[in-house]
C-alpha cells in the first residue's frame, strides 16, 4: 500500500481501525532527494494502482523511465489517465513466479485487492476493504518482461502487491540483481493468507547484497499503537554511500 498516503487513503485507513503515523522526514520529497543522490534513471512500479507513486516520484525524478504494472482494469485505466505525459510504459497484468492467468479478489476500496485470501485480522479491522468481486487477470514473470535494454542507469524497484510479494520476487530474481533500490510493502502480522512477513523480506534482500535502510510509511493500530505494516527500503550495498 505504498502511498504516500492521500487524504482519501487516510480516511479509509482510519475507518478500518488504523492510523497512519508518518515518520519524521519520511515523505515523498525527502525520499526523492536521496533517490536523486543514487541517480535513479529507471523505475519499475509493480502494483501501480492509479499512479499515486508514479506521480509523486516523477516530481523529483522527472526524466526517469518508468515501467508500470497494474492488473485491475479499472485501476489501470485511471493509472494511464493520471500519468499522461510522463515517460511510462504500461503493462495491464500482474507479476508472479509463472506465466498464466488467475483470479484476483477486487476489494471495495480497490487498494486492498489481492490474489490471496484475507486473514481474519484483515477482515475484522478493515471493513471497507472487503472483497466484492473477482477479475481474471494475466500473470507474467518479471524476468520474462524486463529486458536488459529496459534498464537504463540505476534502477528503483517498488513492489506493492498485497501479500503477493514473494511470488513477484521469485519471478524476478535476475532483474533484482540489477536493481539499486527496492521499496517494498511488508507486514509484521499476516493480513493475507500465506504472505511473507517482514523478517522473510529482510532476509531475502540482505542475503542478496542489499542494506536495510528503514521504512517510508508505517501504519499502527489505533487501538494500542502496535505497528502493523509499512514500506521498507533496501539499498544495494555499493550504493549506500551515495544515499547518505
Amino acid at each position: 500500500m505504498f502511498k504516500p498516503f492521500t487524504r482519501i487513503a487516510r480516511k479509509v485507513i482510519n475507518a478500518m481501525g488504523y492510523e497512519v503515523i508518518k515518520l519524521q522526514n519520511a515523505n515523498t520529497f525527502e525520499l526523492g532527494k536521496w533517490i536523486a543522490e543514487i541517480d535513479i534513471k529507471t523505475i519499475i512500479d509493480v502494483g501501480s494502482n492509479e499512479g499515486q507513486f508514479i506521480k509523486s516520484v516523477s516530481r523529483v525524478l522527472p526524466s526517469s523511465k518508468i515501467i508500470a504494472f497494474e492488473p485491475i482494469k479499472k485501476c489501470f485505466d485511471v493509472l494511464v489517465a493520471n500519468t499522461k505525459g510522463l515517460n511510462v510504459t504500461y503493462h495491464n497484468c500482474g507479476l508472479s513466479d509463472y506465466n498464466g492467468t488467475t483470479e484476483i479478489n477486487v476489494s471495495e476500496n480497490l487498494v486492498s485487492s489481492s490474489i490471496l485470501p484475507m486473514e481474519d485480522l484483515h477482515k475484522n479491522l478493515y471493513p471497507n476493504s472487503k472483497y466484492i468481486s473477482t477479475q481474471t487477470i494475466e500473470l507474467k514473470r518479471l524476468d520474462d518482461v524486463i529486458k536488459n535494454s529496459d534498464l537504463v542507469g540505476n534502477v528503483l524497484l517498488k513492489i506493492d502487491v498485497q501479500g503477493y510479494e514473494d511470488k513477484v520476487i521469485a519471478g524476478g530474481k535476475e532483474t533484482i540483481k540489477k536493481v539499486s533500490v527496492v521499496i517494498i510493502e511488508y507486514s509484521y502480522e499476516p493480513i493475507y493468507e500465506g504472505q511473507w512477513l517482514f523478517d522473510q523480506t529482510y532476509r531475502f534482500f540482505t542475503d542478496n547484497g542489499f542494506k536495510f535502510a528503514g521504512v517510508v510509511d508505517q501504519a499502527q493500530s489505533s487501538k494500542n499503537g502496535i505497528p502493523i505494516y509499512g514500506d521498507a527500503i533496501f539499498i544495494k550495498n555499493d550504493k549506500v554511500k551515495a544515499a547518505y
